[in-house]
């Protein structure tokens, strides 16, 4: 979803070139939707769209951009609340799982990591964001367990990585519990894994 700030930032015609590509990506494939699908999606002239971006690659650059900045902005307000002690960690944690068991555009980040492993640019922009990513989790796993440290904590962040982020595609798996469910039993196995006990928890 565009971030308030972000959509205030783009001109009307790039809004609707951002949501055409992203139903557009998501429904054909990045490389099966010709710039024309784009304009008459977006009721906008293709010159239109190369005014404002000179390739598709461009565009999932932009999507990158606005979606990044949004999911960091939510991260780091829950690793805030943690700090000042208004939430405790595991529930700040359920919560950020439940964001992320609630992501509906599985296909379209598909497309957009297929397109990472072929476009270095693209590839770049999403690691980049992932260093503010890894800083936000490695803060969160200490405020769990402060005495992580090292490769240890290294290792956690890692753990929080592939668990959240693979969590857009739980769909896929033909789960048996419901999300809520999910999100609780898996907030109580990350923070075992943490070794974060009952009477250690904030």
């Amino acid at each position: 979803m565009l971030s308030t700030t972000a959509v205030q930032q783009k001109s009307a015609s790039q809004q609707r070139i951002i949501a055409a590509a992203r139903q557009l990506f998501a429904e054909r494939g990045f490389h099966q939707t010709a710039m024309a699908d784009l304009a008459k999606e977006a009721s906008v002239s293709v010159g239109a769209i190369y005014r404002s971006y000179s390739s598709k690659a461009d565009i999932i650059l932009d999507i990158i951009l606005v979606d990044s900045r949004e999911a960091l902005a939510e991260l780091q307000a829950d690793a805030d609340m943690v700090r000042k002690d208004a939430v405790p960690v595991e529930a700040a944690l359920e919560q950020i799982i439940l964001r992320c068991l609630s992501y509906k555009d599985g296909a379209l980040m598909h497309e957009i990591l297929a397109e990472a492993h072929r476009n270095p640019q693209v590839a770049a922009s999403i690691s980049d964001f992932h260093v503010s990513y890894r800083e936000i989790f490695s803060e969160l796993a200490q405020l769990a367990r402060p005495s992580l440290s090292g490769d240890e904590l290294e290792g956690v962040v890692e753990l929080l990585l592939v668990c959240l982020f693979g969590l857009g595609h739980q769909g896929l798996t033909r789960p048996n519990m419901d999300e809520a469910t999910t999100a609780k039993v898996m907030t109580r196995l990350i923070l075992q894994a943490l070794g974060v006990t009952e009477d250690k928890k904030s």
